[in-house]
């Protein structure tokens, strides 16, 4: 085979301080990845709050019909974050992965009202504690989710990870 086909463009480690470096390398990466999703996270929350206060309050839609406008753009703006901001994510089909992301968040959402569900009504838990929980426990899983369902890397023939 061909030294500079793509099965030979990577050069692995040999030694140890190089696959230490690389390794630093991976791990910074990771690191930055989670805070760019935590305060993306942070100003979705914000989005999210902000956008029912105005169908809600300023507007005078019914709560329901608010929560529901309210979660699909909020949706919506985490997904274009996420894939532009956090993830840096490349695509063959935006809108198999747009709906992958609905998919996951409609997942996290039930998680999400389960939880209120226990801890409100049958625990009898202070509401807002309740929410604050089941709102970290759906942001963590919604991290996972998208990172291994909607914003995945495929692996090369040579097992270097890439965008889709």
């Amino acid at each position: 085979m061909n030294e500079n086909s793509e099965l030979h463009q990577h050069k692995h480690p040999t030694t140890e301080a190089e696959f230490e470096e690389e390794l630093d390398a991976v791990e910074t990466k990771a690191n930055n990845e989670l805070q760019l999703y935590a305060v993306w996270g942070v100003i979705t929350v914000v989005f999210n709050v902000v956008l029912f206060y105005l169908l809600y309050h300023t507007l005078h839609v019914e709560y329901q019909v608010a929560n529901l406008i309210d979660w699909f753009f909020s949706v919506l703006f985490a997904f274009v974050v996420n894939k532009f901001f956090v993830f840096k994510h490349k695509t063959e089909s935006l809108f198999k992965e747009l709906t992958t992301f609905y998919g996951t968040r409609v997942a996290t959402y039930l998680i999400e009202f389960v939880i209120l569900w226990i801890g409100i009504s049958l625990l009898g838990a202070n509401g807002t504690i309740t929410k604050v929980i089941g709102h970290g426990i759906a942001i963590a899983v919604n991290y996972v989710l998208s990172k291994l369902f909607v914003f995945k890397k495929k692996e090369t023939p040579a097992g270097e990870p890439t965008s889709h």
